[in-house]
């Protein structure tokens, strides 16, 4: 089942959990109702019989009906509903459903003050995540890069960072575990151990500290020489980063198993695999341009958050509008041929779009036709608005790329990249004539920009496991990059890339990817993102232990083929991804497209995913037959993760980093701890996710004393004094509005709700 389908599936326990014919209200905070809309629109939870969805920072007023909370764990949330249910019930009952864990002592604070039969259901979901696609899910965390490799800078700003990569960690591994929990799956962890650097980020100033551990097993001989071993596995010292938010995340979830032993309910389906790595692994996916549909588009257009796309159409009577379109699950077209290959989604979008001109009458056209021709066509489509509007979105996209591709000289910029981050030309012998080949691009003012020229020297950095300091300065002249525009290169050093090369000898600690030269792998398309090759690897058991441990004890089938040697499992009998040209999009076969009894493989990326690894959750689950899911701390784009790399060698840029949580006047400070102590997860949420307080529902004046015949006019009257007397308190609130007071209120009449 999709992701989304699976967090809206319980937002939906909780609505559903008083029946119809029942009326209820839902009340949410800020961060639960933005995780409740990204599933959820506001007509179809109002058709579960719910009144109306209010803040619950607001001034509510009184309902004589059942209240579903849908809530952060957070204090100020719990004081919140408590002041509800404070000398007076502002509605009926308490259904109290909760998107995280929380704290025990807040429980016993809600069922202690909650009494008479207010509170009828206390649940938490375990649903605190943001299903961004089908696949794929992201913490929404992009201030987490800075603290989990930046440095620590001075004693003034270093207990203050390694107090927030603490508080990251943390996060991390709780965010981790809600989303197993919404998938119901408990599995084997495992984590991302280089060889090839020493920890980075804060846990740099750990390792310094810390005495070598006992050596590892021997590497097999394709990892030792692809993520940098010699003819020894060198010593680890410290513990880096994958290995400190997997032990955290294994700590979590034995923790909720503890208190879950129902959990995970039986299936027929294999006990899942879950890795844990991070953006050193793979340094070189971020910089590379990507002709896959998605990733192209996302680089060289302006897409926001990779949803919302501002474009002109044309319209039925020829005139131009501009409208934002939403990149979601919800377009079949974006579906059918986000994933493929530039030229693929082409054919495709011409194919499919030829077919539906055929399909509809008045629609003429001759058979070959090129992008514009089928522009013209749709502009004269009388019917079918919504299919008209996708088909010319999407081929205005193709041709805004493809315009930028021969504008920008990408194919010769791709060539040069994809050489350096594959160790390879096309042909399949070594690069021996990329400087000739770079140097004229760097030089060029006009066609090439600035961020594609860091973006090719990061790259050429990377083939060459640093370049002599010289070297590098002329380069630098040849492109004529600014001081932060050089430091996006040099920060790359905080990532486990040797920048400058030394006298010391060379581990060559990257992956070469030589091309099969088959049908299906397009020339500038040849680099693999390592997520790839760690799950084909991890299909056909042929992963190394010593590179990604366990967590815990290994699978009897791990160990046995490990102990194998050169004895592995059989490969999947679909092959390589690279072995035919793909075909998984057309129509899927009924086997396919049932996940029952399917292994699941998750990968979580701390550091940013981009979208060429995203697209791995897709084609390799469905080349190997497996469930695929991939998730990390935020998405990137290759802008930005430049323009992360350009602030990352600040020191102690995780004690305060850009588009951080900035404190509020009103709202908690840090929270306490011993400097450079982690604290409880409670009091993170509590610090993140406080909102400025709004008092309680206002209290009408007591009623007076009338006789019978009388009733009715002085409530009329009772009526106005406490609309008048509402409007005069929340005038003197700090938030909150009597126009939107009004106006809910006069929502709730419309369902004939006695207020």
């Amino acid at each position: 089942m999709p992701l989304k389908d699976l967090l809206k599936k319980r937002f939906t326990s909780a609505i559903q959990s008083i029946p119809p014919p029942a009326w209820k209200i839902l009340i949410t905070d800020d961060h639960s109702q933005a995780l409740l809309d990204s599933v959820y629109n506001n007509f179809d939870i109002l058709q579960q019989n719910v009144t109306s969805v209010e803040p619950l920072h607001s001034p509510r007023p009184p309902m004589s009906v059942d209240a579903i909370y849908l809530l952060t764990p957070t204090s100020q949330n719990v004081d919140r509903i408590l002041a509800d249910f404070s000398g007076r019930r502002t509605y009926k009952s308490a259904h109290l459903y909760f998107i995280d864990g929380i704290d025990d002592r807040l429980a016993q604070k809600l069922t202690d003050g909650l009494q008479g039969g207010v509170l009828q259901a206390f649940v938490e979901l375990y649903c605190n995540v943001w299903a961004i696609e089908d696949r794929v899910f992201s913490l929404k965390n992009p201030g987490s890069f800075f603290t989990m490799f930046g440095p620590l800078g001075g004693a003034a700003s270093a207990d203050l960072a390694v107090e927030a990569f603490e508080d990251d960690v943390k996060v991390a591994g709780r965010s981790i575990l809600n989303f197993l929990a919404t998938i119901d799956e408990s599995p084997y962890i495992r984590y991302y151990q280089p060889h090839h650097h020493p920890p980075l980020g804060p846990l740099a100033a750990q390792a310094q500290a810390s005495a070598p551990v006992q050596q590892q097993a021997p590497q097999s001989l394709r990892w030792r020489s692809a993520m940098g071993g010699g003819p020894k596995t060198p010593e680890i010292v410290g513990e880096h980063l994958s290995k400190k938010i997997a032990n955290q995340l294994q700590l979590d979830l034995d923790e909720y198993l503890q208190n879950n032993p129902e959990f995970p309910p039986a299936s027929g389906r294999p006990k899942g695999v879950l890795f844990v790595v991070d953006r050193s692994m793979d340094p070189a996916a971020p910089l590379l341009h990507e002709f896959w549909y998605q990733a192209m588009a996302n680089d060289l257009l302006k897409i926001e958050d990779g949803v919302r796309y501002k474009y002109t159409y044309t319209n039925t009577i020829g005139g131009k509008e501009e409208k934002v379109a939403e990149l979601t699950e919800a377009d079949p077209v974006w579906c059918s041929v986000r994933h493929l290959h530039m030229k693929d989604a082409i054919d495709t979008l011409m194919t499919d779009f030829g077919r539906f001109a055929q399909e509809n009458a008045g629609f003429g056209g001759g058979g070959n036709v090129n992008v514009n021709d089928l522009k013209d066509m749709l502009a004269s489509l009388p019917q079918f608005q919504t299919q008209r509007e996708q088909f010319s979105l999407h081929l205005d996209m193709a041709q805004e790329c493809m315009s930028l591709f021969e504008k920008k000289k990408l194919s010769l910029v791709a060539n040069v990249e994809q050489c350096c981050a594959t160790g390879y030309t096309s042909e399949g012998k070594t690069p021996k004539t990329i400087v000739e080949e770079m140097v004229p691009l760097l030089d060029d003012r006009v066609n090439i920009t600035s961020l594609d020229k860091v973006r090719i020297m990061a790259l050429y950095i990377l083939f060459r496991d640093g370049v002599a300091d010289e070297d590098r300065r002329r380069l630098y002249q040849h492109a004529r990059l600014s001081i932060s525009e050089q430091d996006m290169v040099n920060n790359m050093i905080h990532l486990g890339v040797k920048v400058i090369k030394d006298s010391s000898r060379s581990n060559k600690s990257r992956i070469k990817q030589k091309p099969s030269n088959q049908e299906g792998e397009y020339e500038l398309s040849r680099y693999k993102p390592i997520v790839q090759m760690v799950l084909e690897d991890q299909s056909s058991s042929r992963l190394d232990q010593s590179n990604f441990p366990y967590v815990r004890d290994a699978p009897v089938d791990a160990t046995t083929s490990l102990r194998g040697g050169n004895t592995l499992a059989a490969p999947s009998q679909s092959g390589s991804l690279r072995s035919a040209r793909p075909t998984w999009h057309k129509a899927s076969s009924a086997r396919m497209n049932n996940t029952e009894g399917k292994q699941r493989i998750i990968i979580f990326i701390a550091g940013g995913m981009t979208y060429s690894e995203m697209r791995c959750a897709y084609t390799v689950g469905r080349a190997l037959g497996k469930d695929v899911y991939i998730g990390s701390t935020h998405v990137l784009t290759p802008e930005i993760f430049t323009q992360q790399m350009r602030a990352l060698g600040r020191g102690g840029i995780g004690a305060n980093p850009p588009g951080g949580i900035q404190p509020h006047p009103q709202g908690p400070s840090r929270p306490h701890r011993s400097p450079g102590q982690p604290t409880s997860y409670q009091n993170i949420l509590d610090f993140r996710h406080w909102t400025v307080p709004v008092g309680p529902p206002i209290l009408p004046p007591p009623q007076p004393q009338v006789q019978n015949q009388h009733l009715q006019q002085p409530k009329l009257q009772h009526q106005s004094s406490y609309a008048s007397s509402l409007n005069d308190s929340m005038s003197n609130l700090s938030m909150g509005s009597g126009k939107d007071g009004v106006e809910k209120k006069k929502k709730k009449k419309l369902f004939g709700m006695k207020i």
